[in-house]
């Protein structure tokens, strides 16, 4: 482990077995891809690693938007290998999927998922999810698995924010004792210390349909490569795509973002 005043110090994992522990950092996932582009170059063997940022500066989420935290969120990279055969395609959906039924676990909550990424209690985003992947010429790969999650923050202080799209561990109503210290950095950790590839061997339809912040028959619309895709959300593929049902027939879309439901 590396940093001052290291609050994971001491701390087991099962899966994990490097700990990065930054006090600041532009981005989490940033380091993590570092890392993995240094261990490909040199050809070394690269263990699943794990990068907390006390203090992350500039996150970022998909496609280049930037995430701007909020005062004692949680900024977590995880690198991981990246599997092989059709679960590449499905890691961002399968670690969405255990993200969402762990927080729940953790803290007492409906942890929802709005597809691909992103991590809703009554609709409103708790964090996100951003996977990054890469792989070397002779096809291993390593993906880095970064999750942001807002600790506090009443509604009040969201809604002063102008964030009313947002909600916090304490706006959901989490009890204070879970919200003390490290505590919800190491629940959050505990989820992250799995093989997060297999994270749910359930087939994906039904994996995410149990934690689908979107219900069969649901009225979408997704952007998806500069267009406006609408149509009814009639659930996701084998591989984690999203199936929607549009006046010209059923479309699905690999890669997007939900503007509406």
């Amino acid at each position: 482990m590396s940093g001052v005043t290291d609050p994971l110090e001491g701390r087991s994992f099962s899966h994990i077995e490097n700990v990065i522990y930054l006090p600041s950092t532009p981005s989490t996932n940033d380091v993590a891809k570092a890392i993995v582009e240094k261990m490909l170059a040199e050809t070394e063997d690269l263990r699943p690693t794990i990068i907390v940022a006390r203090e992350q500066t500039t996150g970022h989420g998909r496609m280049g938007r930037s995430w701007t935290p909020l005062p004692e969120a949680l900024a977590v990279s995880v690198i991981v290998p990246w599997p092989e055969g059709p679960e590449r395609v499905r890691l961002p959906v399968r670690a969405g999927i255990a993200l969402a039924r762990g927080l729940s676990r953790a803290f007492a909550l409906e942890v929802r998922l709005k597809w691909p990424n992103d991590l809703l209690v009554n609709r409103r985003k708790l964090g996100g999810i951003l996977v990054e992947a890469r792989a070397n010429d002779e096809g291993e790969g390593w993906a880095v698995v970064g999750v942001g999650l807002n600790v506090r923050g009443t509604r009040k202080d969201l809604d002063s924010r102008g964030l009313r799209d947002a909600t916090s561990l304490e706006d959901a109503g989490v009890a204070s004792t879970k919200l003390a210290g490290v505590a919800p950095l190491s629940a959050l950790l505990d989820i992250l210390d799995a093989p997060l590839g297999e994270a749910g061997k359930d087939p994906l339809p039904e994996a995410f349909a149990a934690v689908s912040a979107h219900g069969p028959g649901d009225a979408m619309s997704v952007m998806d490569a500069g267009r406006s895709v609408s149509g009814v959300f009639r659930g996701v593929t084998s591989d984690g795509a999203l199936r929607l049902s549009t006046r010209r027939g059923e479309e699905t879309i690999v890669s997007g973002d939900v503007v509406l439901f």
